[in-house]
């Protein structure tokens, strides 16, 4: 804040430009004072205007957004479900946070297990009439695949088709 103009009761012909500059600097300073609450009190009326209660609670089942999180290597960001889980809701903040059930392959990679709602989706079973068998494995696998071997090159080939044959270089050595 400026320190105020104000000095110690001079008679009002003394300074005359002084004073009407002093006054006039105090109407900006005001004016520019409203502007700002105004501006404050417009955002928030527009910011709730869209805003909603969020309909989690705690032992819900959820969907994770994949938006913010670190994947296995070697998969494509584009090609990774937007959504995963359903993990379980088990603690509630009371501000929009919630801490989830994480499996442990996820919680090994670092991913804190408290999210905002705004990265959560509302689980919606599947109707198994529709969709008889299917596990959610099937649908995408996010655990490290410890199985695969990373190869280094193709030495050679030979065939086409169903009948290739590849002679392969692994990073193993091997």
């Amino acid at each position: 804040m400026p320190r105020p103009m104000i000095w110690n009761d001079p008679p009002k012909e003394e300074y005359p430009a002084v004073r009407v500059y002093a006054q006039k600097m105090k109407n900006t300073i005001m004016a520019a004072h409203d502007s700002i609450l105004a501006a404050r009190v417009k955002q928030t009326r527009d910011v709730n205007r869209r805003r909603r209660a969020s309909p989690f609670e705690k032992g819900d089942l959820v969907y994770l957004s994949t938006k913010n999180l670190s994947l296995p290597k070697g998969l494509a960001r584009k090609l990774v479900p937007k959504f995963i889980g359903p993990y379980r809701i088990t603690e509630d903040f009371k501000n929009n946070s919630y801490r989830i059930a994480l499996p442990p392959n996820l919680k090994r990679r670092g991913i804190h297990d408290v999210f905002h709602s705004s990265l959560l989706r509302i689980h919606i079973p599947n109707d198994d009439r529709l969709f008889p068998g299917r596990l959610d494995s099937q649908v995408m696998e996010l655990e490290d695949q410890e199985e695969e071997w990373s190869v280094d090159k193709i030495i050679s080939h030979t065939g086409t088709g169903k009948d290739s044959t590849f002679e392969v270089l692994w990073k193993s050595g091997d």
